[in-house]
């Protein structure tokens, strides 16, 4: 298998490569589409077991904080079993999550299914597809990744209006059924990796293949003695023991926690977490801004597609740059986006045409997305390709946090003011702050590259 240990790895000749790269757009296609849908069968849902909507609610903010926060623990299983069995895995576990809450008859049922089986499934095969593509690729993983990742804005765009056309048809229950059709395509794409590089522990050593119990066995067999001896039937117990506190001690260390420690994943981490905690704050109430501002349901419903368009647009700058060999450094492109998104949230803040709106919006997503592909692109570098997994896992956790806490604020700002455009101008300015976080890893980088 191509990346095992002791092999060469070639980088962005290896066809395959695109193949996770389509991989990576069904998997992001499928997982935001999710996200969406549950957004869209919420009041069917409350309607049906006749519960408070907020409840509902936290039950799909929990699924999005579910598949970000297993990180690390995605990261370290996957470094011990692969990458590949743990996609699969989880592919089967989102497939179940929503089939099983198509048949469930309370509030907790959809809560277990929907978090416990789609959520923790989703984390497995989401942290893995972005490295599992990331392994073929260096000169163009910036090209790689901003088709890859296109996956998001279509699948949002796509499974929204769908879903609703599926509850006008077959009830929220029989929408759940197709919804766990559409996630078991994460099983294929599991099944497309090949590369591995989990192959290896986080101090590079490898893990060791044949037991001890098992090197004993061949010894003994190959002496032509019997392994049935009455000391031997002790065995089995303690071996069990000892394989527990091995396989705990190769969890610890394959949690990596050492990635803490680095100064620029704690730089890129702040800076993306920063702007997390804006564009959630934002997105949250994007909708309910505009009917605010003045816009009908019918005209405020067309701006998440407004900003669908404007993130397909954000993240075809790179490659388009890149294609005419034109490589600039992310870090300007990060900057660039991070004042653009500045710009267009204190600008979203007080335009109230439908045009205007529509074009602001559009902005913000082609700010946010531009952000948000250019910091990856820095991420994926930030160590060697086994690793990868880990530091992805990590950043999730403390993203997924800063956008859940960026959602409440903008709640609680409404309630002191009852206006969203005091929180859509303090948002504004925040993610400035990301440009000096990003400026100072810009030089870190440049003179560990000088050594």
């Amino acid at each position: 298998m191509a990346g095992s240990p002791g092999t060469a790895v070639t980088y962005d000749n290896d066809k395959w490569g695109w193949v996770m790269v389509a991989s990576l757009f069904v998997c992001c296609f499928v997982t935001m589409g999710n996200i969406k849908a549950l957004g869209v069968l919420l009041i069917p849902i409350n309607n049906d077991f006749d519960s408070d909507l907020w409840i509902i609610g936290w039950i799909a903010v929990w699924y999005n904080v579910t598949l970000n926060c297993l990180g690390p623990v995605v990261g370290a299983l996957s470094r011990i079993l692969g990458s590949r069995p743990m996609m699969i895995f989880g592919g089967l576990l989102c497939t179940a999550g929503f089939m099983l809450t198509s048949i469930s008859t309370t509030v907790s049922q959809v809560a277990i299914f929907i978090i416990g089986l789609a959520g923790v499934g989703s984390s497995f095969v989401w942290f893995n597809n972005f490295a599992a593509m990331a392994w073929y690729f260096k000169d163009n993983y910036v090209t790689a990744f901003g088709i890859g990742t296109m996956g998001m804005p279509i699948g949002i765009m796509t499974l929204g209006p769908v879903t609703q056309v599926l509850v006008d048809t077959y009830g929220w229950r029989g929408t759940m059924l197709v919804l766990g059709g559409v996630s078991f395509h994460l099983v294929a794409c599991g099944m497309l990796a090949q590369r591995d590089q989990f192959s290896s522990s986080t101090d590079g050593e490898e893990y060791q293949v044949l037991r001890e119990d098992d090197s004993m066995h061949a010894e003994e067999e190959a002496n032509g003695t019997s392994v049935c001896t009455s000391a031997a039937r002790n065995l089995p117990e303690q071996n069990l023991r000892e394989r527990a506190r091995e396989f705990c001690r190769r969890f610890i260390a394959a949690l990596d926690c050492a990635v803490l420690t680095d100064v620029r994943f704690v730089l890129l981490t702040t800076a993306r977490c920063t702007v997390a905690f804006a564009f959630s704050g934002w997105m949250v109430y994007m909708v309910s801004h505009g009917q605010f501002q003045g816009l009908t349901e019918t005209q405020a419903s067309f701006l998440p597609t407004a900003f669908g368009i404007g993130n397909i647009i954000g993240k075809a700058v790179a490659p388009v740059l890149h294609c005419f060999s034109l490589k600039p450094r992310m870090t300007i492109l990060a900057c660039f986006g991070c004042g653009l998104l500045c710009v267009s949230l204190v600008g979203h803040a007080f335009i109230r045409p439908f045009i205007g709106q529509m074009a602001v919006v559009g902005v913000v997503g082609a700010a946010n997305s531009l952000i948000y592909q250019t910091v990856e692109v820095m991420t994926r570098f930030l160590s060697t390709d086994d690793r990868l997994v880990s530091i992805l896992g990590w950043q999730g956790v403390f993203t997924g946090v800063a956008a859940a806490f960026g959602g409440l604020t903008s709640g609680l700002v409404y309630e002191w003011s009852r206006s969203f455009s005091i929180s859509f101008c303090m948002y504004g300015g925040l993610t400035l702050l990301a440009i000096p976080l990003l400026v100072i890893d810009d030089v870190i980088y440049t003179k560990q590259r000088q050594r």
